[in-house]
């Protein structure tokens, strides 16, 4: 999820979002209801438990005391931010060849602040994103997934002009050693990412830069213990941002140095399933997270310093979070 952030814009009808938003929140609120009751896996024989489901779902319910995106963005560093996400998986194909697996994913994320940042009149004033989400993924030689991914962002509280971008990712599933301890499973789970920004800006306030991308290099080192399977992951990457990507010039007019490298990022999930409640429910789990980032680019720091609301200027934002996750 990640977010595009620049300063408030009030030129949206003020009654027209609100409208809006009420809408898109009853909408939202059914889908999630309907589709968790017509796609949560009933009871039947043990080959229904092992055939493929062509619909699948994730649910997931976390809190933090940060909104920090994974561009190095400070959006709010105060209160409690709530980001519900769902998404639905549709397995398109599945095989034994070349090509092992296509899935395709549609979804939305959301983030609610428990301080107000929008307009005072706004029965909204504390929505502050809603992303629609979609992806495409190809699994081939058994370990190989290519995901091209589109994303479109929008502010209920018009905090940033809609946006929108694709990512290209290749990740490598080292499913082979999970021979190499005596106990559990563990992978590395390299990837590459090319993230594309097709409009607007998603990491920087000066709209006159125009679109630009970031390569993003990273590993998410996974160990599942044996017996019950509590799963510990440090995911960690760093980019390589373009020259535009972040902000370049000062509202005075000086110029921002363009680092080549832009964030570093690492932390620690920890997951537990909750293995009492019966898998006809779907698969329930907690997970605990730490984040890390260093802002190596000028350009952030500046915007964080400037334009956004809590005008913080860190380079070393932490930040933690608690959920509650569905499969189903």
């Amino acid at each position: 999820m990640n977010y595009p952030l620049v300063p408030s814009q009030q030129s949206c009808d003020r009654k027209t979002i609100v409208q809006r938003t009420r809408t898109t929140l009853a909408w939202l609120t059914a889908s999630v209801l309907v589709l968790t009751l017509l796609l949560m896996p009933q009871l039947g024989s043990a080959q229904d438990k092992l055939t493929p489901k062509f619909v699948t779902g994730l649910l997931d319910l976390p809190l933090s005391n940060y909104y920090l995106t994974p561009r190095g963005v400070i959006v709010e560093n105060s209160g409690v931010i709530a980001q519900p996400m769902l998404q639905l998986f549709f397995n398109l194909y599945e095989g034994d060849g070349p090509i092992n697996n296509v899935t395709g994913m549609a979804g939305i994320w959301n983030s609610i602040h428990s301080k107000q940042r929008g307009p005072d009149s706004s029965t909204v004033e504390n929505w502050n994103e809603m992303d629609l989400l979609s992806s495409l993924s190809t699994t081939f030689l058994n370990s190989w997934t290519f995901t091209f991914t589109y994303e479109y962002w929008v502010s209920p509280i018009n905090a940033f002009p809609s946006a929108s971008h694709i990512e290209l990712r290749l990740a490598y599933g080292d499913s082979f050693l999970k021979g190499l301890v005596t106990s559990g499973e563990l992978s590395l789970n390299p990837y590459i990412n090319f993230f594309i920004e097709l409009t607007n800006k998603t990491a920087n306030s000066n709209l006159n830069d125009g679109e630009s991308f970031y390569f993003e290099l990273g590993i998410v080192p996974k160990y599942v213990f044996a017996g019950y399977p509590l799963s510990i992951e440090l995911p960690t990457y760093i980019t390589f941002p373009g020259s535009n990507y972040y902000d370049t010039t000062r509202l005075d007019g000086t110029p921002i140095s363009n680092d080549t490298v832009g964030i570093f990022g690492t932390g620690v999930r920890v997951t537990a399933p909750l293995t009492f409640i019966n898998w006809r429910y779907g698969r329930w789990s907690v997970h605990a997270d730490f984040i890390y980032k260093h802002l190596f680019n000028d350009g952030v720091v500046y915007d964080n310093i400037t334009f956004l609301p809590p005008h913080s200027g860190t380079r070393n934002p932490t930040q933690v979070v608690g959920g509650l996750t569905l499969y189903f």
